[in-house]
């Protein structure tokens, strides 16, 4: 049986924790369901999950659909879009049949790339890779989420780039609904024996809209600098988490003075702090990038979001980032010291590293 791959390549980079993430993870679910009720999707359909973030990796091999469980979606540190090129044009080289003279090969295979950020690595060379040998028999659509992706970047793999509103009302059940739609005409067309391009559904107006112009290539700057994310650790628990705070670039408004005059000096408003697992060091890279944050620049103090301690965003003099009930002798759970803890004096601001998004 001839299969149609569809590769689902996903961002789990640290700006991309939170509400998107959790949609994204649901919806992988709902487009299975969805092809399960569809007889050509069902007969001809194989589906894979492939993350990416500092490093890439595969959670869900080339899957028949009714042997599909949808996958947790991890996090990881940084937007390593170059090595999750490579990674992917591997996995094509692995698991995709091609033509024999005793076979079919496999349809021509789909690939969904879903990413909100700039890349964090140098992506030149995996493109001329892909667009050398695997442009011409590859569909890849690229979905820029919130259209914060460097469709410079994206125009140079494909012409299908996508701005997704993910704040439209509904927007992720009908982002969803949308690939579910795209992939449902594309098994009718290989089922007929069409095996051209994939026939996109009709974007919704005001939810997906092509690219039709890309700006300059934005220039390798090892960190995505819309948002300031936090690697911390519980000092209970031991487990990592992730704070992430948001550029405001003047879109808050309050009738608060105090917080007023803090967003006229303040780059980064707190946006949420979730919990990661230890597999978020499997995908960030090694020895990461020495980028820094002045505490000065920072609204918000997150609790900690696995033990609930009121302050989430202690300091220690290693560098790490932990929790804490409240200032005197405290323990880091990165290097062990201990040491007093208290609150820096307005104006005292401090460097903490921060992610590369």
């Amino acid at each position: 049986m001839r299969r149609l791959p569809i590769f689902l390549m996903v961002d789990v980079s640290e700006s991309m924790v939170g509400e998107t993430l959790y949609k994204l993870e649901e919806g992988i679910g709902a487009v299975v369901s969805t092809l399960r009720k569809d007889p050509y999707a069902l007969e001809t359909a194989h589906l894979s999950v492939i993350v990416f973030a500092g490093k890439a990796r595969t959670i869900i091999p080339l899957t028949e659909l009714f042997a599909f469980h949808p996958p947790e979606l991890p996090v990881g540190g940084g937007t390593a879009l170059g090595a999750a090129l490579d990674h992917l044009m591997s996995e094509i080289d692995r698991t995709v049949l091609t033509s024999r003279p005793d076979r079919k090969g496999d349809w021509r295979p789909i690939v969904f790339l879903l990413t909100d950020g700039a890349p964090t690595d140098d992506v030149s060379r995996p493109i001329d890779r892909w667009n050398r040998s695997y442009r011409s028999r590859v569909s890849l659509v690229a979905v820029s989420i919130g259209g914060g992706a460097d469709h410079a970047v994206l125009k140079r793999l494909t012409e299908e780039v996508i701005v997704f509103d993910d704040t439209a009302p509904d927007a992720f059940a009908r982002f969803i609904r949308w690939i579910s739609m795209s992939i449902q005409s594309q098994s009718r067309s290989v089922s007929a024996g069409q095996d051209g391009k994939v026939s996109l559904a009709k974007p919704e107006e005001g939810l997906l809209a092509p690219v039709e112009r890309a700006g300059a290539l934005t220039p390798f700057s090892g960190v995505d600098d819309r948002f300031a994310v936090f690697l911390g650790r519980c000092a209970k628990t031991r487990l990592p988490y992730v704070v992430k705070f948001e550029r405001h670039l003047g879109r808050f408004e309050t009738r608060d003075p105090a917080l007023a005059k803090l967003l006229e000096t303040r780059s980064y408003v707190l946006n949420t702090a979730v919990p990661v697992k230890n597999s978020y060091f499997d995908l960030t890279e090694e020895g990461g990038a020495a980028h820094s944050v002045s505490s000065d620049q920072l609204i918000g103090q997150p609790v900690c979001p696995h033990c609930l301690a009121r302050f989430g965003m202690a300091v220690c003099r290693c560098g790490g980032i932990h929790c804490i009930e409240g200032e005197g002798e405290r323990t880091c759970p990165w290097c062990g010291h201990t040491g007093h803890y208290g609150s820096a004096a307005s104006g005292d601001g401090f460097n903490i590293g921060r992610g590369r998004g």
